[in-house]
């Protein structure tokens, strides 16, 4: 025996000519620290640890129309309801709690729909669902007030999109 075998260094299954003291912690294949997956149980080889999204992430077409659903009926209710209150807080400070409040509202109304799904379908259907309330001002209020009020749909927005990647 060498003196490396008797130390524990051997050479990695993946990377033939590199030597590692890691074992993958369920077959116990040597695995040098670039072919290691970290898992919750420890270090894996890749064959040990099949990498999943998590589920989360998996928007069925079910939740897709559930999403698409909630973006147009609350886009036009929640522009309905900022069409009427849409003068009396279109200045200043109040266009920041608007937004605030407007994002916060699509991020629940979206979680509520698709069970609490997550990602770039999810985030696109919440900020279209924004979209629509914001055009929606244009039959409400002048459009220099309309117009200014894109600053709270900016922030509906960004809010959505940091609730729901």
């Amino acid at each position: 025996m060498t003196e490396q075998a008797t130390r524990g260094v051997v050479e990695c299954v993946s990377c033939p000519g590199r030597e590692t003291g890691l074992r993958c912690g369920r077959c116990e294949k040597p695995i040098c620290p670039n072919c290691l997956v970290m898992s919750p149980v420890g270090a894996r080889c890749k064959d040990c640890s099949p990498m999943r999204r998590a589920p989360m992430y998996d928007v069925s077409a079910g939740h897709t129309l559930r999403a698409a659903g909630v973006a147009i009926g609350g886009g036009i209710g929640m522009g309905l309801v900022w069409g009427f209150f849409g003068v009396a807080f279109s200045f200043g400070f109040f266009l920041i709690l608007v937004g605030v409040g407007l994002g916060f509202a699509f991020t629940k109304m979206m979680d509520a729909a698709t069970r609490g799904k997550r990602g770039p379908v999810i985030i696109a259907f919440a900020i279209g669902g924004i979209a629509i309330a914001w055009l929606m001002q244009f039959a409400f209020v002048p459009p220099g007030i309309a117009q200014m009020q894109l600053i709270a749909a900016l922030i509906a927005s960004a809010v959505a999109y940091y609730n729901l990647r």
